[in-house]
């Protein structure tokens, strides 16, 4: 029945039956209503493991509507839900496990009492009577057979040990449990077990097919259940703390490099600008030299215009005298010698 409203809900829609006035404030339900069952979207529902069993938690207040989780599973939105309802389950489920294995500790604690030998169901008031009877009976025989064996009569003495032989047998079968007492006195000694998954009391060393009946039973398969999630859901948790983890741990490492290569690359451009600066402060000296080296040349220079200034007057008249005027003396002195009367000619 469920199958084919389902059927119908996604063929016409779930407001199919509703009436025209009806329709007009009818609302549209989405998966990501408060209404749903956002269990039943992510994983499974714990209202529906347990129907019919000692466990059973009752139909559960949301709607379950699989035309809905196809839905989900098909929205944009599905990947950043899918954590958030399952977190809600888990909670959910380890309370669950909580209250079952608070239901464990109390099962181990009986368990531990009823551990002790059971002893054997007393006797009733007509099997005590006959037992009596029996051993005052006894008691006299091996009397008698004490007094024949005194006096020699071994063969009266042996009939009578016979009749005891009997008698005793007669107070064993009275003392014996009956099959039905039997029967109680096994089903008391048997050993009880505890399942550690569902809490079930269980019959040590059971037969197989019991044995397989539990395994497979709603309670044990859905307790089963609820136990693997919230394993899974841990280990999960706890990997991508791991992931988060080792990602700051990148993210710091990167963060490391980078600062130590900002700080190379302004160690070498300080390391430039000093030794530009070096460079600079090498060519102002250098310049400098140079224009110290070109005052002095000027000085020097300075210098010997001075000497030749204050010199200059008879530097002029040696000039002049060895000069224009010198050579025409001399140029007078050899006509003078050159002339025929001086030489005679």
């Amino acid at each position: 029945m469920d199958a084919q409203r389902a059927l119908l809900d996604e063929l016409m829609g779930s407001a199919r039956n509703l009436t025209e006035e009806e329709k007009r404030g009818y609302k549209e339900i989405r998966w990501d209503d408060k209404e749903v069952c956002a269990f039943y979207m992510v994983r499974f529902c714990p209202h529906d493991l347990f129907i019919n069993t000692r466990s059973d938690l009752g139909p559960c207040p949301r709607i379950h509507d699989l035309k809905l989780k196809e839905s989900f599973e098909n929205s944009p939105k599905h990947d950043a839900y899918v954590p958030k309802f399952e977190a809600e389950l888990a909670q959910f489920c380890e309370k669950l496990v909580m209250d079952l294995d608070r239901r464990v500790r109390r099962g181990r604690e009986r368990l531990a009492q009823d551990a002790e030998p059971v002893p054997p169901p007393p006797l009733s008031a007509e099997k005590s009577e006959q037992l009596s009877v029996l051993e005052e009976k006894i008691k006299n025989l091996l009397e008698q057979v004490e007094a024949l064996g005194e006096s020699g009569k071994v063969d009266e003495a042996e009939a009578l040990m016979r009749k005891v032989e009997m008698l005793n047998t007669e107070k064993t079968a009275l003392t014996q449990p009956t099959q039905n007492e039997k029967v109680l006195m096994l089903t008391q000694e048997k050993k009880m077990a505890l399942c550690e998954i569902c809490g079930s009391f269980l019959v040590a060393n059971d037969a197989a097919e019991r044995v397989q009946s539990h395994i497979t039973g709603k309670q044990h398969v859905g307790y089963g259940m609820v136990r693997d999630f919230i394993a899974e859901y841990k280990e999960a948790k706890e990997k991508r703390r791991e992931e988060e983890r080792q990602a700051r741990e990148k993210e710091a490492e990167e963060r490391r490099k980078q600062r130590d290569k900002e700080h190379d690359n302004q160690r070498r451009s300080e390391s430039r600008d000093k030794d530009r600066s070096h460079d600079k402060e090498t060519d102002r000296d250098r310049e400098r030299d140079r224009y110290r080296e070109h005052d002095r040349y000027r000085e020097r220079s300075r210098d010997l215009n001075g000497r030749s200034g204050r010199d200059g007057g008879r530097g002029m008249d040696w000039r002049s005298r060895n000069g224009r005027d010198g050579g025409r003396d001399r140029y007078r002195d050899r006509s003078r010698s050159r002339s025929p009367g001086r030489h005679g000619y």
